[in-house]
């Protein structure tokens, strides 16, 4: 079985789904931890003007050293109105709004607790959207040492899921123990991802937008992009 691992990114980019639709398992990883000015609690979306931020601000107090898991959301659930009103101004015209907008604006305004419970929902949306059946799990449910480090949590991933083989990103040589790996005896393959370039409004093509810029605009087509 092939497993890929990842953060419960919000509003997170294509790679991300191919990793996920070329795996047996997807293990949201939200015992990961949080880390401020990424791509964390953020993604951007194409405007008339150029890309532009979906942020979900998060205070210091509520996020600093803390697990996906852990991060409240705000309690002024005025950001909500600004991410689904610029959503809305947009991609209104595009081909597949309507169909997926309401949808999306309904898992917005759930009561959500943690990022990683908005995160994950609307990962899980988008995967429906673009027929992508692979089996999720969340690391929250594996009841994992919290206490150990980078490839040591991710050899004790892929353990307690049955799975011989990892598909990890194109950046994993930079940071995971290939000699750990190896003992454990599981197979690496890295991710070859080339952005696909689809129909997209407002001028010239700007790649790694949000994913719901693909969804939107190519509908129930968007998965053969992915």
């Amino acid at each position: 079985m092939k497993a890929t691992i990842h953060q419960p990114n919000f509003q997170p980019y294509l790679g991300i789904f191919n990793k996920i639709k070329h795996s047996d398992l997807f293990v949201i990883y939200d015992t990961a931890q949080y880390v401020r000015d990424r791509f964390d609690n953020r993604n951007q979306i194409k405007s008339e003007k150029g890309p532009i931020w979906l942020t979900v601000p998060l205070q210091v107090k509520d996020s600093f050293l803390k697990r996906f898991f852990e991060v409240k959301l705000p309690e002024d659930r005025l950001w909500i109105k600004k991410h689904l009103k610029s959503i809305q101004f947009n991609y209104a015209r595009a081909p597949y709004f309507k169909i997926y907008f309401p949808e999306l604006e309904s898992l917005y305004q759930q009561p959500h607790e943690t990022l990683a419970d908005i995160s994950t929902a609307i990962i899980l949306f988008l995967m429906k959207s673009f027929g992508i059946q692979t089996r999720t799990i969340r690391a929250t449910e594996l009841n994992l040492d919290l206490n150990l480090k980078s490839t040591e949590m991710l050899v004790a991933i892929l353990q307690k899921t049955g799975a011989e083989e990892y598909l990890a990103g194109a950046s994993g040589r930079n940071y995971m123990d290939m000699d750990l790996i190896d003992r454990a005896g599981i197979r690496v393959e890295f991710q070859h991802f080339t952005h696909p370039v689809y129909r997209q409004a407002w001028g010239e093509f700007i790649p790694n937008m949000a994913a719901i810029d693909l969804l939107f605009n190519e509908g129930d087509n968007a998965g053969n992009f992915i």
